[in-house]
């Protein structure tokens, strides 16, 4: 004959369950205390252990069962941590953009490139921060006056790409993001300066 136990009837045997379990895990460590303060009494007469170590152990043993209370009442605050869903992280974007939509513009600094030594344009954003399996898309701008000044949107592997833009150009492009890690887009024109970091989370 098969008994089929009703949802209350499962959760009620569960509860009785975990109060044995627990019960059993106290009576265990009684036993075993006990076989200690035995053994105890009997290396002091085989052995005359000296009183001041007799004492000594006697107050560890003594302090280890006042333990058993708080043991108790410890288990069911460790069971309840563990059911307890872990917590959430809000995101809140900006009104009126989509998430995980990005855009990105061409900068030039008003610094003498010559004199610096290095490539003094820049992307007016540098950090992007997603998660796997989300779908990116970026709207990229080259905000250069002539055509001949060139900028790209470039990634290696796993994220391949190379969007390469003339001056007053734009282009709008998406990839999901598959893989967890730090990846930098750059321009291949304006490195090092020209640099940014995509952060894809788990």
């Amino acid at each position: 004959m098969i008994t089929y136990l009703s949802g209350i009837d499962a959760a009620v045997g569960i509860r009785n369950l975990y109060h044995f379990v627990q019960k059993l895990w106290l009576c265990h460590i009684l036993t075993i205390y006990t076989y200690i303060f035995d053994m105890i009494i009997k290396n002091m007469k085989r052995f005359q252990i000296e009183l001041g170590l007799f004492t000594t152990l006697i107050t560890i043993t003594l302090g280890l069962v006042q333990l058993l209370p708080i043991s108790g009442k410890l288990l069911p605050l460790l069971h309840a941590a563990a059911q307890r869903p872990p917590p959430t992280v809000a995101e809140i974007g900006a009104p009126g953009i989509k998430q995980n939509e990005y855009y990105i513009f061409t900068q030039e600094l008003n610094a003498n490139e010559s004199k610096v030594g290095e490539p003094i344009a820049i992307f007016t954003l540098t950090n992007i921060i997603v998660h796997k399996g989300d779908t990116v898309t970026i709207h990229f701008y080259n905000t250069a006056d002539e055509p001949e000044d060139k900028h790209t949107f470039t990634m290696q592997s796993p994220y391949k790409m190379d969007y390469d833009l003339a001056g007053g150009q734009n282009k709008t492009f998406s990839f999901k993001a598959d893989a967890v890690g730090g990846f930098t887009y750059y321009c291949r024109y304006d490195l090092p300066s020209m640099i940014g970091h995509l952060e894809v989370l788990p």
